[in-house]
């Protein structure tokens, strides 16, 4: 059975994780990847998450997809993808406080709150 929420969750997760590649590719990962201000096992370390993250959010989409469309154990596809939704915006609403960026400078927790909404929304139906 098709589930027009986690269809939307999955368009949604899937803009979030474009901007990820192309955007912060551009303004995060190409700089990081250059930056020779920080130690190689840093650099390289953090050049590798942000490659996982960008797996992860296409992971997201995908489970979403697949829930919409109504795939064999859509329910527990759609409860991984709210999980990781709820992961990411926890960790994006509480680091940029912890470490003093604020949200001016680190939004993106903000952005996984309507995939959680979707996600719970397509659960509930």
């Amino acid at each position: 059975m098709i589930s027009t929420p986690f269809l939307a969750a999955s368009a949604l997760s899937g803009l979030w994780a474009g901007i990820h590649l192309f955007v912060g590719g551009s303004q995060v990962a190409a700089p990081l990847r250059a930056s020779r201000d920080l130690p190689d096992l840093a650099r390289d370390t953090a050049y590798l998450c942000w490659h996982l993250v960008s797996v992860t959010l296409l992971a997201m989409a995908g489970l979403f997809l697949a829930a919409g469309l109504g795939a064999g154990g859509a329910t527990g596809l759609a409860m991984a993808g709210v999980a990781l939704a709820v992961g990411f915006a926890a960790l994006g609403l509480i680091l940029p406080l912890v470490i003093g960026a604020g949200y001016g400078q680190l939004p993106q927790g903000w952005l996984f709150l309507p995939v959680i909404g979707l996600g719970l929304w397509g659960l509930a139906a």
